[in-house]
């Protein structure tokens, strides 16, 4: 991607026996825009991650590339998110020159199967969760109720969680 990805919907997605479920993945040197993008009614059975977005994925196809080339991401929402069986449930990858912003998590319950303490990972990641979700979000993440009312503003949006050994 060297352009831009906008104003994507994907519902009504059943995944299984998956390594990866959805994800969104870019990098330096790519430019662009991955913005407005809305997920809703996902389903995964038996994934290891369920959902990935990674700034740091480092394919290129030579090495004459902007290396000062930075893609924008934001303004991603999951809705009605469930599964089972999934060992890592959220992994958004962002960085300090390529925050994720304005991400959205609302109606979300995943069973796990790896009960480590970090299965929902972030790393400079800006957002909110709206309502109760499972399992329970990063600290990146603001926390609204239900009714969208704050509850808790985020203080750690550069924090990092994130374990590849999961």
């Amino acid at each position: 991607m060297s352009g831009g990805v906008s104003n994507v919907t994907v519902e009504n997605l059943i995944v299984w026996s998956s390594r990866r479920a959805v994800r969104i993945k870019t990098a330096a040197g790519r430019g662009g825009y991955v913005r407005d993008i809305t997920y809703r009614n996902l389903t995964f059975n038996d994934a290891r991650v369920g959902i990935v977005v990674k700034t740091d994925y480092n394919e290129h196809p030579d090495l004459d590339f902007d290396k000062n080339a930075l893609p924008v991401l934001e303004n991603i929402s999951f809705t009605g998110v469930r599964g089972e069986g999934v060992r890592v449930p959220v992994r958004i990858h962002g960085s300090e020159d390529i925050p994720v912003r304005n991400v959205t998590f609302r109606d979300m319950n995943v069973g796990i199967t790896y009960k480590k303490k970090h299965v929902f990972q972030c790393a400079f990641v800006q957002g909110r969760v709206i309502g109760t979700i499972f399992p329970a979000p990063c600290e990146n993440l603001d926390i609204y109720d239900e009714d969208e009312r704050l509850v808790k503003l985020s203080t750690a949006q550069n924090a990092t969680d994130i374990d590849y050994g999961v």
